[in-house]
């Protein structure tokens, strides 16, 4: 069973580079046809966190959703290390069973954004101390992971919410 913690992890890291890679090619992509448009108009904290969560974090959400709901219930990494998402049922998860499993397992995600964004980004701050959203991050990807390792069926906590499961296929 441990050999599934390591293999979700190694799934997860797949996609990681795979969301990455495409993502930082469509941002360069924008930069050089738009000219540097939007990049200089983003000043505040709050414009960026919303340029990154509709150009970066939107795209992955429908990434994680769209591909564990699919008939093959699986991103491209789960398919490359042979996971499935399935219910507990060993059914198929609805699109919003998908979506909101995505948006929790992408929670500290989400946070570590809203956090070195706002109210100013990390880079301009005169005073760029430890943030306590990012203590907040760390605290749940150690739940996140610890929940995995002690439950049984290797779920972690998006899994327990939405009553799903990863299965070697």
């Amino acid at each position: 069973m441990k050999q599934l913690v390591w293999r979700r992890i190694a799934a997860y890291l797949v996609d990681y580079v795979i969301l990455f890679t495409t993502l930082i090619l469509l941002q360069l992509g924008i930069v050089a046809v738009g000219q540097g448009f939007p990049y200089q108009l983003l000043k505040q904290g709050w414009q960026i966190e919303l340029w990154v969560l509709t150009s970066i974090s939107l795209p992955t959400w429908l990434y994680f959703t769209l591909t564990e709901q699919s008939a093959r219930q699986a991103t491209l990494g789960k398919r490359l290390l042979d996971l499935q998402v399935k219910t507990v049922n060993e059914k198929r998860l609805t699109f919003w069973q998908a979506l909101l499993r995505t948006l929790i397992k992408l929670l500290p995600w989400e946070l570590t954004h809203l956090t070195l964004l706002t109210p100013t980004p990390l880079w301009w701050d005169s005073d760029p101390s430890l943030r306590p959203g990012l203590v907040i991050v760390y605290v749940l990807l150690g739940l996140y992971l610890a929940t995995m390792l002690l439950n049984p069926r290797r779920q972690s906590i998006h899994d327990l919410i939405v009553n799903s499961m990863v299965v070697l296929k």
